[in-house]
């Protein structure tokens, strides 16, 4: 998953749009966040850093790297993760999952395919 999906997955979790996003990080118009979802351009480090500035509840390896929840959970009222977020973290995890399964279904099926290509391509006219 790319980040341009990750940002737009998190502009969707959070119930706003690109433009009050944009907003967010102090941009006066949304051009800059639009080109970055839509792979015109990638988020500088500074883009990324106000990302998290805004919105301390979301999780920096989530969004850099893709890996973990989208909101972590702190002590800190200031980032404290609402049921809701909860919820849409078990949502993505259930989402993420799903696909892993429909991966390995498709390898597994392929295998199989293989398999009785080959036991039938072993079976000859003589055997």
């Amino acid at each position: 998953m790319t980040i341009h999906f990750r940002l737009q997955q998190l502009i969707d979790t959070l119930n706003i749009s690109v433009l009050e996003f944009a907003r967010q990080l102090g941009e006066h118009r949304g051009e800059k966040v639009y080109h970055i979802l839509h792979g015109r351009l990638k988020p500088r480090y500074d883009t990324l850093e106000k990302i998290l500035v805004a919105y301390p509840q979301v999780n920096a390896d989530w969004l850099l790297r893709g890996e973990g929840l989208m909101f972590k959970v702190l002590d800190s009222p200031s980032a404290a993760i609402t049921t809701e977020e909860r919820l849409r973290n078990v949502e993505y995890l259930l989402f993420q999952l799903n696909e892993r399964v429909a991966l390995l279904q498709q390898t597994n099926d392929q295998l199989l395919a293989e398999l009785k290509q080959r036991g039938a391509e072993g079976m000859g006219p003589g055997m």
